[in-house]
């Protein structure tokens, strides 16, 4: 799953995914609906580095984010660099593929 310990290994994983099915209108990365789920899992387990500017109207994105993980986690998916976008679009096309 990605990044291990922390909050988000002793936290149910139904609190966890009580959002994973909220559809945001549009994600800035891919251009079109994404659900919560591929949000908060983008980084290797760790959510995306822009989960808070385009959740927060949606929910309270960041006590959501303190229940769950730890300061670390948070900081290990804020600072991770950014893949290109070509590279991030091969990586889920790959993925879909299950490959």
């Amino acid at each position: 799953m990605g990044f291990s310990g922390g909050k988000m290994h002793e936290q149910s994983l139904s609190a966890m995914e009580q959002h994973d099915h909220e559809i945001h209108w549009r994600c800035p990365q891919l251009g079109g609906e994404v659900p919560f789920r591929y949000c908060r899992k983008l980084n290797e387990g760790l959510p995306c580095a822009r989960l808070v500017s385009c959740w927060h109207t949606v929910f309270n994105v960041g006590a959501f984010l303190e229940r769950h993980y730890d300061p670390a986690q948070l900081e290990a998916a804020w600072n991770r660099p950014r893949p290109e976008k070509m590279a991030q679009l091969v990586e889920l096309v790959q993925r879909a593929k299950g490959k």
